[in-house]
């Protein structure tokens, strides 16, 4: 379901509401090389991507990053990858929730159905990217059913500072400054951007004005830090266009007054402390506001206030590794138009323990245990009140030879709590949804050879009750409504060869299958819309002279179903390949790159959607060939 559908639906069933009543294992030195290095510990299969991959690939947008790693995909009705879902293990509309996005280890989820903000990290600060493909509910709560992302940014830099300005395909610009000091044990950093681009489709200019400051401090003891982002957006929505009119110009609008303002303030803090032999503690805790107004065929607007803390410990008793915390989140969403009022409170409540236990030294075995319980209050006309509860489980063994080999082996569980806007727009009573369980079994092995590390995942995902939209109208749910579908499965393997051809010379491949499919119910048997089975990325990197790198990749993108095509009826989207390049040139302190995407000009499409009435299908067309300059000055 597209973002505009989603919130044009919140907006009209408001007034329907109102009417009724452990250690990681760490990869040799060698991978270091390569664009992207691999890891593997208790939590499954992790995917680390490095500042060298950034800056070699010239990505300018966290999406661009994070599709150079082919068990990622992109899901963006927007056009400007800002609202972009993304999606591990084969989820499709429903993508956004069921990945968790986290910046500095606090979770960034929205209490409604939007997708987080990717374009809160400033590209330049990313430190690295950390991707865990499979469930880590024990670890990590709500929402991280397919996979996590975990967005670190620099936290101890050299004292610098730079400036740097982009322009570009669609009239972009893009302009920072940032300097990063120190003083003895005190590290500072402030953070100023720009941004402007008229993008690929009409009427769907976007602005971006951003500021982000950090304070951190770190003696032998403790360290403490804090970080602050206002940011303020301004987006124009084109919309969705049909077969007809994408064959005459698909760059057109099919409106010229839908948008949204938007401003945010994000504070997060953390303090660790080193306890005695061996044990440390951590406390997380965060404050995000948002507030903004905007058209969506009519005037609304819209805000959403998270409180958040996680305070955690960790150590060992003899040789068991032993990490447990409590983890509460409190949400207040608000959403007003002309079809009424919506107000939604959430708090979410849990506790965690996970333990590896080392049988010998080869041998390790880790298990760990969640028990969560969100508390939900729907205020309109008459207050409802409901609570939900889930318990996940995690058992996992790890077996390594040797420092160049390991093999493991685990069943994760997982689970995800209903949103507010999906609380209120269902095919029941408000807050009949169930939340959503499941349990994921994988297996996988990780080499590392002389100049090659190669690793290989299978696993099956299977869930209960997952939460989607579904399509079907009735007089009571005339757009189709949110509910929990029958059984599903999704069944995958994964593989990634990393080779260091020379020293110059790197190359990296990525496979990446799925097969995700109703496995009971009227749909059994049926793809999950918006997946693709196939997604295949290879890269190279060339470090032809001291100066200049030449970097290319290549992703092909297999066919998929459009969403809400439950039935498999509106026929498939042929799959595309995209080929991507960057040229990059540093002097001294000088460093220019010059970025080109979608270099033959492919037409595609990242997000298609099917409506049930009329019964056609509906675009949201991605840039042709566009290019990125960029000139960057570092002052140390």
């Amino acid at each position: 379901m597209s973002i505009r559908k989603t919130l044009f639906i919140s907006l009209f069933f408001a007034g329907k509401v109102i009417a009724s009543d452990s250690p990681d294992y760490t990869v040799p030195t060698i991978v270091v090389k390569l664009p992207l290095q691999r890891l593997f510990d208790t939590s499954g299969q992790k995917t680390m991507v490095s500042p060298a991959l950034i800056r070699s690939s010239g990505a300018v947008t966290l999406g661009q990053i994070l599709q150079s790693s082919s068990s990622i995909n992109l899901i963006d009705s927007t056009g400007n990858g800002s609202q972009a879902a993304l999606s591990l293990r084969g989820f499709g509309s429903n993508a956004s929730s069921n990945t968790l996005l986290l910046i500095n280890g606090i979770p960034i989820s929205q209490p409604d159905m939007a997708t987080p903000n990717l374009n809160l990290i400033p590209i330049s600060d990313i430190q690295r990217i950390e991707i865990i493909a499979g469930s880590e509910s024990v670890l990590y709560g709500d929402q991280a059913v397919g996979g996590l992302i975990h967005i670190n940014t620099l936290n101890r830099p050299p004292s610098h500072s730079l400036f740097s300005c982009s322009t570009g395909s669609y009239d972009q610009k893009n302009c920072y400054a940032a300097t990063y000091q120190h003083y003895r044990n005190l590290y500072y950093k402030l953070f100023a951007n720009h941004q402007f681009n008229l993008n690929y489709r009409k009427h769907n200019r976007y602005e971006q004005n951003q500021i982000v400051g950090a304070l951190n401090a770190i003696t032998p003891t403790y360290q403490w830090r804090f970080d602050l982002n206002v940011n303020q957006e301004n987006l124009q929505f084109p919309g969705a266009l049909t077969t007809a009119e994408v064959r005459a110009n698909r760059r057109q609008a099919n409106n010229d007054i839908d948008f949204f303002k938007d401003d945010q303030v994000y504070f997060q803090g953390k303090y660790l402390q080193n306890l005695w032999q061996g044990w440390r503690s951590t406390v997380d805790f965060a404050r995000r506001q948002m507030q903004g107004h905007g058209i969506l065929s009519m005037p609304f607007n819209q805000s959403r206030l998270t409180h958040y803390i996680k305070p955690e410990w960790e150590g060992a008793i003899k040789t068991v590794q032993i990490k447990t915390g409590i983890e509460l989140q409190d949400d207040q969403y608000h959403l007003g138009s002309a079809f009424g009022l919506t107000e939604n409170r959430q708090q979410k409540y849990s506790s965690f323990g996970l333990v590896n236990w080392p049988l010998q030294p080869l041998l390790s075995l880790s298990a760990g245990l969640r028990g969560a319980m969100q508390v939900s209050q729907l205020d309109t006309q008459s207050d409802t009140h409901f609570i939900n509860r889930a318990i996940a489980s995690t058992l996992g063994m790890t077996y390594k030879p040797s420092a160049h080999q390991q093999f493991y082996l685990r069943r994760a569980g997982s689970y995800r709590f209903p949103k507010a806007d999906e609380n209120s727009f269902t095919n029941g009573d408000v807050g009949s949804l169930h939340p959503q369980r499941g349990i994921a079994y994988e297996t996988g092995s990780h080499f590392q050879l002389k100049q090659c590390e190669i690793d290989i995942n299978f696993y099956q995902l299977n869930l209960r009750d997952e939460i989607a939209f579904d399509p079907l109208q009735t007089p009571q749910t005339p757009f189709g409504s949110n509910t929990n579908l029958p059984p599903t499965r999704r069944t995958g393997v994964s593989t990634t060869l990393g080779r260091n051809l020379t020293d110059q010379l790197h190359l990296s491949a990525q496979y990446h299958f799925v097969n995700a499919r109703f496995d009971q119910g009227i749909y059994s048997g049926k793809r999950i819309p918006l997946v693709s089975e196939t997604i295949l990325l290879t890269n190279l990197s060339y470090q032809w002279h001291e100066h200049w790198q030449f970097y290319v990749e290549a992703r092909y993108t297999g066919s998929q179903y459009p969403a809400n095509d439950y039935a498999n009826i509106a026929g498939r989207l042929g799959g595309y390949t995209l080929f991507n390049a960057n040229l990059h040139y540093h002097f001294k302190q000088w460093d220019v790159a010059l970025r080109l995407n979608n270099l033959l000009g492919k037409a595609y499409y990242l997000y298609t959607v099917y409506q049930t009435n009329p019964q056609q299908v509906f675009f949201y067309p991605a840039a042709e060939r566009n290019g990125l300059l960029t000139i960057q000055y570092t002052l140390t």
